[in-house]
């Protein structure tokens, strides 16, 4: 493994970036998880086939090949984070 040559104030620098990017990460998935319960409580059920359907639209399904990695699907186009990413 690569060893880096950082500075203390480097160091602490980055430890707060990652702190700050797992707390991003956990209100993200907050956000799902209500998307998910929104659509739930009012009928919605994704398909069992391991698709990836939006939560944004009725996608049935993440296509990869969109641009700047979003879905290809013309009728959708969402990010990637839109859709219902397994947890």
């Amino acid at each position: 493994m690569q060893q880096y040559d950082l500075t203390d104030g480097q160091k602490k620098a980055f430890e707060e970036n990652e702190a700050d990017f797992r707390r991003l990460d956990d209100h993200i998935r907050g956000i799902r998880e209500a998307a998910r319960a929104r659509l739930t409580n009012n009928g919605w059920e994704p398909e069992p086939d391991g698709a990836i359907p939006c939560l944004s639209c009725p996608c049935p399904s993440f296509q990869h090949g969109g641009p700047q990695g979003k879905c290809k699907r013309v009728s959708c186009r969402h990010p990637f984070g839109d859709h219902d990413l397994p947890t």
